[in-house]
């Protein structure tokens, strides 16, 4: 989408909703979210979040020397735009045209964790734009997705990788685990929660998302720093604290 098109830094005003929700609910809207995505991956359709497309395919993985298996695994396609704009590389992917698509049903996931659908809408459009302002900055950044697995933008290369549950439950062949553990290839797509410090390459902070962080890589524990906007003494518009719909 255009809008995650960055022509100018990032403030603290231009995330009005981050700035109000606290951490751990900003975390459950993307857990909500993912839960979503990952709903409309089993029943077969594309989803577009704003920056890009979650979709499934079907490849042919080669196991043993002449064995040859189809699989279908899930995909991320960046958007075409922000490749473009941001100069990124990503591997290519073909959504095949018959698959359905849809958008994010903000009125479905606010229900699901009993949030008001317009304050899950701003949730993500902010946090996107976030993730935008980083990409802009050239920073690394490891978005993860509760349940489906780990976006990461790491020196202009973006990479998506998936739990290993998710890739077993999306494939209805029933030939993904013997694909993982025959071909080291597809063992690339699968993502380890908790385990990337092995894959980050920047010396000065890996951008973790929805978190709103950042992470120094490389050390004997993990050094995290907020950099969510500082929240207003008296949130939504001087109320009383609301984080649901209740």
């Amino acid at each position: 989408m255009r809008k995650y098109l960055l022509f100018k830094d990032l403030g603290p005003n231009d995330l009005p909703t981050l700035k109000q929700l606290t951490t751990n609910e900003i975390c459950k809207v993307w857990a909500g979210t993912s839960k979503y995505i990952r709903k409309q991956l089993v029943e077969k359709k594309a989803v577009d979040i704003g920056i890009g497309t979650f979709a499934l395919v079907l490849v042919h993985a080669k196991v043993g020397e002449d064995k040859v298996l189809p699989v279908e695994r899930p995909v991320f396609q960046l958007c075409r735009f922000m490749k473009k704009f941001y100069k990124l590389q990503c591997a290519k992917t073909k959504i095949p045209k018959e698959t359905p698509f849809c958008q994010l049903d903000f009125q479905q996931i606010g229900a699901d964790i009993h949030f008001r659908p317009e304050i899950v809408e701003q949730c993500i459009h902010e946090t996107l734009l976030f993730f935008a302002g980083a990409i802009q900055d050239k920073r690394e950044v490891e978005f993860s997705f509760r349940s489906v697995g780990i976006l990461a933008v790491r020196r202009s290369v973006v990479s998506m990788t998936f739990f290993d549950n998710c890739l077993l439950e999306l494939d209805t062949t029933g030939n993904m685990h013997t694909a993982l553990l025959g071909n080291p290839k597809m063992m690339r797509i699968v993502a380890f929660a908790g385990k990337n410090d092995y894959s980050r390459l920047s010396q000065d902070g890996v951008i973790v998302l929805p978190r709103l962080a950042v992470v120094i890589p490389h050390q004997a524990s993990d050094h995290v720093m907020s950099l969510k906007p500082r929240r207003e003494s008296a949130p939504w518009g001087g109320g009383a604290r609301r984080d649901s719909c209740q």
